[in-house]
């Protein structure tokens, strides 16, 4: 960027705040990051979620933002609405964007009915249901932030498969359900204006083995410093994305 639109950029910033472009279409943003969710958008898995988890990668990267990481582990859909919802909505100042990674746990409460981990999957397992509740919340989730942030970036992720190569037993489930979490995570996004979907899972695929800690000896299905990296690509991705 030349100095002069470099400065006028900048000016623009102090004075209207959150984000504006140069003249390559480039946006530079300023503000508070707000990020919601579960234990991948609060870090876990990262060597130190202060530096490599994807929030605050994404915070350093798009212009040493002020992160406030409100995401909890094991938080599900509700679980943000009723707790990390009130925080983003009651912040003062500007908001450069909003990012959320939730819905896995929904899903996860599926783990311990054996009928979820037959190929063909029966009544017995409540799947189509508790994607309609997910769906639900997801929409009232993304209203309520764009009635009180209109014109503020919101990127949902688009969950990988984590299991993706690992030859876990997990990851056949997880490869048919998966998807259908993110279909209705892509619905969500649609619905509203300056929304996106980063869309990690393509990066996962097939690389479960070093992108996570599915296989460590201690098992924790959870991204790496380099999946996390990568989560955070897939959101700088869809953020430029957003018109």
């Amino acid at each position: 960027m030349k100095p002069l639109i470099l400065l006028a950029c900048a000016s623009l910033l102090l004075v209207t705040g959150a984000r504006c472009r140069d003249s390559q279409g480039t946006t530079h943003y300023s503000g508070v990051y707000i990020s919601l969710g579960d234990s991948v958008a609060a870090g876990n898995g990262s060597s130190d979620k202060a530096a490599t988890s994807y929030a605050a990668l994404l915070a350093r990267d798009e212009g040493n933002l002020d992160l406030r990481n409100y995401a909890v582990a094991g938080a599900t859909t509700q679980d943000v609405i009723d707790k990390q919802l009130p925080d983003a909505l009651s912040l003062d100042g500007e908001i450069a964007f909003i990012t959320i990674s939730v819905g896995g746990n929904d899903l996860a409460g599926l783990i311990p009915n054996a009928a979820c981990r037959d190929e063909t999957l029966p009544a017995a397992c409540p799947l189509d249901e508790t994607l309609r509740g997910v769906e639900t919340r997801y929409s009232e989730l993304v209203a309520r932030l764009r009635a009180a942030h209109p014109d503020t970036p919101i990127v949902l992720l688009g969950y990988p498969n984590f299991f993706s190569g690992t030859g876990h037993v997990f990851e056949a489930p997880a490869t048919r359900v998966m998807p259908r979490l993110d279909d209705v995570i892509r619905g969500a996004a649609a619905k509203y204006p300056h929304a996106g979907v980063a869309d990690a899972a393509p990066a996962f695929e097939g690389r479960g083995r070093e992108l996570t800690h599915v296989l460590d000896p201690q098992f924790d299905p959870h991204p790496t410093d380099a999946g996390h990296r990568l989560i955070a690509d897939a959101f700088i991705a869809a953020l430029a994305a957003i018109k």
